[in-house]
């Protein structure tokens, strides 16, 4: 008989994310050992500590953290990543990045990665339509917008708007305050925008994916509408995006969308593209 042994799991970041994901562990929601977690802020650490019944993971350093777990969870910032990423390869482990405007950055190490067959995974995050997407690019995938819609509040001190002398408290109607490329978009905004990055990664590149931000008073969610077109057809999938309970700066859909991927990883049973 064959026994499928449960993946010793370490947490980089202890904030909303990490602590959703570790939550989603202690409830049984995902067949994983929760091993380790890791902040530089210990009381991020003790705050997700305490909001844990069944299992207490030990606070490592990151390279321990990554030597001693068989899966990495990257929720920190996208200035981590590529620490993070060599030391994943230096001890062969697959990982999983929140923060894909980092992956973006470090499309070396992805290919390192490959020559290592490490796995390297990034959630859908925020958006719906990933699996389109990705199903489209196999042939003929032709144009990819994304147009984001946010409260002028969640612009509050972007430093692409400063230098422009935009400010987001003096904005009344709905205003574009973007529109370019995703590469673009993900340096300009880059704890705005992580969903540019994980299309540009899914699709036709950041040059090539098209990326419309719109500061909008008159809205009180997160709206993301991805426009794709090719030989498939055209399809168009809008999200409206509700805060995290544990942070109104973090999608609901981002912590969720990381715990259903870490559950594909972990379970033979997998359902959509």
């Amino acid at each position: 008989m064959l026994f499928r042994r449960e993946k010793k799991l370490g947490i980089i970041g202890c904030g909303a994310i990490g602590t959703e994901i570790a939550c989603a562990v202690d409830n049984g929601d995902i067949n994983v050992i929760l091993e380790a977690c890791c902040d530089t802020d210990k009381s991020k650490y003790h705050l997700l500590v305490s909001k844990l019944k069944k299992t207490k993971p030990a606070l490592l350093d990151m390279e321990k953290l990554i030597k001693k777990c068989d899966l990495v969870v990257e929720c920190a910032q996208k200035a981590a990543v590529t620490d993070i990423f060599k030391l994943a390869i230096k001890y062969n482990r697959d990982i999983v990045f929140l923060s894909a405007g980092g992956v973006l950055e470090n499309m070396d190490l992805v290919e390192q990665a490959r020559s290592k067959l490490i796995n390297v995974y990034v959630p859908s995050g925020a958006v719906v339509g990933i699996d389109g997407l990705d199903a489209a690019k196999y042939r003929g995938l032709k144009q990819v917008t994304l147009i984001t819609r946010k409260p002028p509040k969640a612009f509050k001190g972007v430093k692409y708007l400063e230098d422009k002398g935009i400010n987001p408290d003096e904005i009344v109607t709905e205003t574009v305050i973007f529109d370019g490329t995703a590469r673009e978009a993900v340096i300009g905004f880059p704890a705005n925008i992580n969903v540019a990055a994980t299309l540009s990664i899914a699709g036709i590149g950041p040059d090539a994916t098209r990326v419309k931000i719109i500061a909008d008073p008159f809205v009180s969610t997160n709206k993301h509408e991805l426009i794709v077109e090719g030989d498939f057809g055209r399809f168009r999938a809008i999200t409206e995006n509700f805060p995290s309970p544990n942070n109104p700066k973090t999608s609901y859909l981002t912590s969720l969308s990381a715990i259903v991927l870490i559950k594909k990883i972990v379970e033979p049973l997998h359902i959509g593209t």
